[in-house]
């Protein structure tokens, strides 16, 4: 098999966007619509450099691996979808089902949860944390988070998924639950249940 002597990737920085590198490992973004959002590579990125140059973030590897190629495609692709969430923040929708009892959602932005309140009939709501830098709104039966992150909106959606889980029941018959329908970027849909 054919070694690879050198691998550079590139990545464009647009206008308005502000992109800075520290200690080789953390990306810090930031724009018109949101940010600064810091990502720490640290634990990944041994044999990769980074370098803001003309207006572009170059990945260079000297003899990379195979994994340390991917692992580079995978950083580019992280950092693009910043780039894009802090010039038109993504909008993650979920829907608030039920069939046997009528559940109802309710934030507290103090303390950062969602409270999924009369649950399967259950007296105690149950809760579920959200990061700092994202909004969540509820309009009826729509819980919409948005934010620049990616990551961040669809571990929030995931984890309110999450704690609206049914245990030791038919999920055929019970299927109540919040259930993420919709994505977002800015008024486009980039991905829908149909």
């Amino acid at each position: 098999m054919v070694k690879t002597s050198y691998v550079s990737e590139s990545l464009e920085i647009p206008n308005g966007v502000e992109v800075k590198i520290e200690n080789n490992s953390m990306i810090s973004v930031k724009g018109p619509n949101g940010g600064p959002i810091i990502k720490d590579f640290s634990h990944a990125i041994r044999g990769i450099e980074l370098k803001i140059e003309d207006k572009k973030v170059k990945f260079t590897s000297h003899f990379p691996k195979t994994k340390t190629i991917a692992l580079i495609h995978t950083i580019i692709s992280i950092v693009k979808n910043l780039i894009i969430g802090v010039q038109n923040n993504y909008k993650y929708f979920s829907k608030v089902c039920f069939i046997h009892f009528p559940c109802s959602v309710k934030i507290d932005k103090s303390k950062k949860t969602i409270f999924v309140e009369n649950f399967c009939g259950e007296r105690a709501p149950r809760k579920s944390k959200y990061p700092d830098n994202i909004d969540v709104e509820v309009e009826g039966d729509d819980v919409t988070f948005i934010g620049p992150d990616k990551e961040a909106l669809g571990t929030a959606a995931a984890r309110l998924q999450k704690c609206c889980k049914i245990k030791k029941k038919d999920p055929r018959v019970f299927q109540d639950g919040v259930y993420l329908y919709k994505i977002q970027i800015g008024n486009e849909i980039i991905w829908q249940i149909k």
